[in-house]
C-alpha cells in the first residue's frame, strides 16, 4: 500500500525511502554517502533532497539512481520524482584568522596563511581531493575521506586505510589534511609517518640525556593537542616497544577528546601479528577501508589526467599502451610515462607506440600472470566460503551455496578463456544461460562496491598469493 504523500513531511518522506535503500547497500557505503542526505521540500510531485557535497550528489544521481528510484516507488509511488542538490548551508565560511596588526603592517592573505599551515603540518599542497583520480578501486576510501574532512571527529573515528605501495593512500590522507586547513582554519592538523613519529620519539628520549631538539612535554603537546592527527605508514612502529607505548597513549588521549585520527598502512589491522593487540583492536574500532590496484581504464585515466595537466603531446593510443603493460602501482605507472616522454624529447621524435616500446624496453615486461585453471578457482572459492565443491556443483539452491557458485562462475569467466557452456558443464551440467545470469549478478554486485566486491578480492588473493 502506497503512502498518501500529500500530507507527509518531506524529511519523513525521505527517511522512509532511506530505510529501503539501507537494505540494498553495504553499511559503509550507506553511512558514508546515502545517509548524509535529507528531504527538504516537495512540490509538484518532486521531492528536493539535500546532499552534503557534490560528490554525494553525483553518486546518487548516477551510480545509485536505480536503487533510489525503486525504493521511492516501493514506499511512496512512482509518480514522485527526486531532485538532488548540494546544501548551501555546507558552504564553508571563511574565518578571520588574523587580528589587525600595527599601523602600516601588511596583513597576510588567506592563501598565504593556509600555505604556512600546510608547511607546518608537513602537508603537500598538491595532494588534494581535486587531484585524486576516483575509480572503483578507491571510491569507498575516497567517500570516507571526504566525509571526515567535512565533519572531522564526528562521523568515523578512527579511520584506517590500507593498500599496497603506490596506490594513493598517502595522497588521500594528505587530501584530508589539506581540505580541513582550507575549510576549517581554526583546527590544528598534524601529519606524520610511522617512521618520523619513531625518530622524533628517539630524539625526545635523547633530550633527557642532554641532546636532541625538544623535551618530552613538547613532543606530547605536538601530537596530543592536534584536532586532526594523520599518521601514514603506521607499520613502521612494529617492533619498537617505546614507540608503540607512546603511540598508544597519544591515540587514547585524542580519541577520548573526540579528535579525528586517520591512519594508513600497507596491510589491514588483522595482519599486524607483531603489534600489540591493544593497538590493533583500536585500529579496528572505527572504519577500515582498502584501496585496490587500479584496472586498465583507471590507469589510462590517471595518465590522461597527467598528460592534460602537463600539456604533453601524447596520444591516447600511447597512453593505453603504457596503461595495459604497467599494472603494479601508480608510482611505476607514472614513472613509465615520464620515462617515455623523456626518451621522446631526448631523441627529438614524436612519441608513438613503437617509440614507447623502445623507451620502456628495459622497464616493461610481458605480463606474467599466474596460470590459473577452473579447478583452482573452485578450490579457492570453496576455501573462502567454507563449502564443498560437490555442493557447488550440486542442485541445492540455498543462499549459502548460490553466492559462492555465482562467484565461481564470475571468476572463471574473468580469469580463464573457458566458454560459458564449458563453465556450465564443469559446474554440474548447468545451462549457459544460468551461468550468464550468475556472472551478471556478481558483476552488478561488484559495481555497487558492497560485501561481494570484497569477497571477490579475497578469493583472488587466495588464488594469486599461494
Amino acid at each position: 500500500m502506497k503512502a498518501n504523500h500529500k500530507n507527509i513531511n518531506p524529511a519523513d518522506m525521505w527517511k522512509a525511502v532511506l530505510g529501503q535503500i539501507e537494505l540494498e547497500l553495504s553499511p559503509m557505503v550507506y553511512k558514508s554517502m546515502v545517509a548524509r542526505t535529507k528531504g527538504v521540500s516537495i512540490s509538484n510531485n518532486v521531492l528536493e533532497v539535500s546532499c552534503e557535497d557534490d560528490f554525494i550528489r553525483k553518486n546518487l544521481e548516477k551510480k545509485y539512481s536505480n536503487i533510489v528510484s525503486t525504493a521511492m516507488q516501493n514506499v511512496h509511488g512512482k509518480q514522485i520524482k527526486i531532485n538532488f542538490s548540494v546544501s548551501k548551508n555546507n558552504t564553508p565560511v571563511e574565518k578571520k584568522t588574523d587580528e589587525l596588526g600595527p599601523l602600516f603592517t601588511q596583513q597576510k592573505n588567506i592563501s598565504e596563511i593556509q600555505e604556512e599551515k600546510r608547511a607546518k603540518s608537513n602537508l603537500n599542497s598538491r595532494l588534494t581531493f581535486e587531484h585524486f583520480i576516483l575509480g572503483k578501486n578507491n571510491n569507498l576510501a575516497y567517500a570516507i575521506a571526504t566525509a571526515i574532512s567535512e565533519r572531522p571527529g564526528e562521523l568515523y573515528n578512527p579511520v584506517f586505510i590500507y593498500s599496497k605501495v603506490g596506490l594513493g593512500k598517502t595522497h588521500l590522507i594528505q587530501a584530508v589534511g589539506n581540505k580541513i586547513i582550507e575549510t576549517k582554519p581554526g583546527m590544528r592538523v598534524v601529519y606524520t609517518t610511522g617512521e618520523a613519529f619513531t625518530n622524533e620519539l628517539i630524539e625526545t628520549i635523547q633530550s633527557g640525556k642532554g641532546s636532541g631538539r625538544y623535551t618530552a612535554n613538547q613532543f606530547r603537546e605536538k601530537f596530543r593537542k592536534a584536532d586532526v592527527l594523520l599518521i601514514d605508514d603506521i607499520q613502521f612502529i612494529i617492533g619498537r616497544e617505546s614507540t608503540q607505548e607512546e603511540f598508544f597513549h597519544t591515540f587514547n588521549a585524542l580519541y577520548m577528546a573526540g579528535k579525528q585520527i586517520v591512519i594508513t598502512s600497507d596491510r589491514p589491522p588483522k595482519d599486524f601479528n607483531s603489534l600489540e593487540e591493544r593497538i590493533t583492536s583500536r585500529f579496528s574500532s572505527g572504519i577500515v577501508a582498502d584501496i585496490q590496484a587500479p584496472d586498465m581504464e583507471m590507469r589510462a585515466a590517471i595518465l590522461r589526467s597527467k598528460r592534460d595537466e602537463e600539456k604533453d603531446a601524447v596520444s591516447n593510443e600511447v597512453i593505453n599502451y603504457i596503461a595495459e603493460r604497467v599494472d603494479s602501482n601508480i608510482r611505476e605507472l607514472e614513472g613509465a610515462y615520464l620515462q617515455a616522454i623523456t626518451y621522446a624529447k631526448a631523441t627529438g621524435n614524436e612519441l608513438t607506440v613503437n617509440l614507447a616500446t623502445q623507451a620502456l624496453g628495459g622497464t616493461i615486461k610481458e605480463k606474467s600472470v599466474k596460470n590459473v585453471n577452473v579447478n583452482e578457482i573452485l578450490k579457492a572459492v570453496c576455501l573462502y566460503y567454507s563449502v564443498k565443491s560437490q555442493d557447488i556443483k550440486g542442485k541445492k539452491r540455498t543462499k549459502e551455496l548460490v553466492i559462492p557458485r555465482q562467484v565461481a562462475m564470475y571468476l572463471m569467466k574473468e580469469i580463464t578463456d573457458m566458454p560459458l557452456v564449458s563453465i556450465g558443464d564443469f559446474l554440474g551440467g548447468r545451462d549457459h544461460t544460468t551461468v550468464m545470469h550468475g556472472i551478471d549478478k556478481i558483476q552488478g554486485e561488484v559495481a555497487e562496491t558492497g560485501k561481494i566486491t570484497q569477497d571477490v578480492v579475497n578469493v583472488k588473493q587466495i588464488l594469486f598469493n599461494n
